[in-house]
């Protein structure tokens, strides 16, 4: 009985499947291309982030848990899971530089101060310094000169909004990176927002959710770093920004705003309604990008910065929300009747839309103070950004839904986080939703590779020349559910010869898989 055999049956039977579901989740995979190849999958208690360290071919494994698993990645073909390191926090993220592992914990009430573990591997985790960072960290990573230690300190608020501290990026920096003893009582600083001109980030499009104003509600995800490590950018996805940072001067300089996909236009058409059909049509709505993941990389001199466009509603505190309904908007007058028609308005009954964005103040105002479209919470799509000047240079727009729709139609915008295959059922709630994406080189070609939380599967795209991106594949396998962390492992650093790997932790079904890339 093969791999995927032993882990499907394995898992049916413990669930207690009948036949008629066991049927339909070993249904798949799905491939539109042939670049990633499925070389081996094991099953971990924290399948979310992962890093990895060449010269220990180790993998070393986060996720939400007081715990950081070790991977034994000599043979990929047979990943062993080989430790396990407790840790004082719940991790967040985990990365590597050299022999050091870095790990990012939240506290039990994430809002609080976090903290960041650094150790060093040899035969097991050797812990040399632990800080305490600032509030809520998420990601974390190593400059590529090693001599830097980013982390993003997220900052939302307690689900009263009784606290709401200030997001930043903690820089924890050392003058000698391979000197693990200076890890022990590294230099701390927090890069902070509060001397950015808020009016001016607002009027540019900045969002601005909650109740404490701007710079409170700034709120970093994911750090990309520059290849020459000088400048960071960062994720802030509830506003639909991005941070940069001068990481020597150890300030945030700029905000750029990602601004929205225009569902009207061709090309970038979705399926907002949940009717158990494939309707992929425009629509009068706006996506606000609001990415999680992101990504960066280099070309002719130019540092392109990628972003997953997975959408973030401030739905999940008691206090206050930016969701409404069409419905709502039309009870306060606030749409334009001619374009939103009562049978429009039906059709979209259950969508979720911003309150935040109005057409009734401000620069956006129109004639009547009606708005002619709604804004919705993510763009389904992948975006391709110039680094400098925060400039559009490419979005992926109904890419992704029309790719499943083809090869996996059953499986269309389905929730993988239930593991119920029903599909078309995310359709009028972010559909697919992009959550992150990274950047490989195979041969001559450049890819990103972008994994689609809710639909699952992994979608690669040719970014070989970034001005013209091309989709190359889409791998989609209904066992391995959410994925979160995206690795790209290249040749030169692979246990095998001449192969480069992507590794992809699939939080919902808490599996690790690991593909070969051509």
């Amino acid at each position: 009985m093969n791999r995927i055999a032993v882990i499907s049956v394995s898992l049916l039977l413990s669930a207690g499947f009948c036949f008629a579901k066991m049927k339909a989740s070993l249904a798949g995979p799905f491939q539109l291309g042939s670049v990633l190849k499925p070389l081996s999958t094991v099953s971990m208690s924290t399948a979310e982030i992962s890093a990895f360290m060449p010269d220990k071919n180790t993998l070393f494994v986060v996720g939400n848990a007081k715990v950081v698993e070790v991977v034994d990645l000599n043979n990929p073909g047979l990943p062993k899971k080989i430790a396990e390191k407790a840790i004082p926090g719940n991790a967040s993220s985990v990365t590597v530089f050299g022999d050091l592992v870095a790990v990012s914990m939240l506290e039990d009430e994430e809002w609080k101060e976090g903290q960041v573990q650094v150790m060093r591997y040899a035969d097991s985790l050797e812990v040399l310094g632990l800080y305490k960072v600032c509030n809520q960290p998420d990601m974390i990573k190593f400059t590529p000169d090693g001599k830097n230690l980013l982390v993003a300190c997220e900052g939302s608020p307690s689900l009263d909004f009784a606290e709401d501290p200030e997001g930043g990026v903690a820089i924890l920096s050392v003058a000698e990176p391979s000197n693990g003893e200076l890890w022990k009582n590294a230099e701390m600083t927090v890069a902070r927002f509060d001397a950015l001109d808020t009016t001016a980030l607002k009027a540019a499009g900045v969002r601005s959710p909650g109740v404490q104003g701007l710079v409170r509600s700034l709120e970093p995800e994911y750090i990309t770093v520059s290849e020459d490590s000088k400048w960071a950018w960062v994720s802030l996805q509830e506003n639909n920004a991005i941070a940069k940072v001068n990481i020597s001067a150890k300030k945030v300089v700029d905000v750029f705003p990602l601004g929205y996909v225009d569902h009207s236009k061709a090309g970038f058409a979705l399926d907002a309604v949940s009717n158990g059909q494939i309707e992929i049509k425009n629509y009068p709505l706006r996506g606000l990008r609001q990415p999680d993941g992101i990504a960066s990389f280099t070309a002719g001199g130019r540092t392109f910065v990628l972003t997953a466009n997975e959408g973030a509603p401030v739905n999940d505190y008691k206090a206050w929300t930016d969701v409404t309904t069409p419905m709502m908007l039309t009870e306060q007058n606030r749409l334009d009747r001619k374009v939103f028609t009562d049978s429009l308005l039906t059709e979209l009954r259950e969508l979720s839309v911003s309150a935040l964005e109005r057409c009734d103040v401000g620069k956006n105002r129109t004639a009547t103070g009606a708005c002619p479209y709604m804004y919705t919470f993510g763009s389904r799509s992948m975006s391709i950004f110039d680094g400098e000047s925060g400039k559009l240079i490419w979005d992926s727009g109904e890419l992704f839904e029309r790719a499943v729709a083809k090869i996996a139609p059953e499986h269309f915008n389905w929730n993988s986080k239930k593991n119920k295959v029903k599909m078309d059922k995310r359709s009028s709630d972010k559909g697919s939703e992009p959550e992150n994406v990274t950047v490989g080189e195979v041969g001559k070609r450049r890819y990103a590779f972008v994994g689609l939380e809710r639909t699952s599967g992994v979608a690669v795209i040719d970014i070989t020349e970034p001005i013209a991106p091309k989709l190359a594949d889409y791998y989609l396998d209904p066992l391995d559910r959410g994925p979160e962390g995206i690795l790209f492992i290249p040749a030169e650093n692979s246990p095998v010869s001449g192969q480069a790997l992507l590794v992809v932790g699939y939080e919902y079904s808490k599996t690790l898989t690991i593909y070969t890339v051509k």
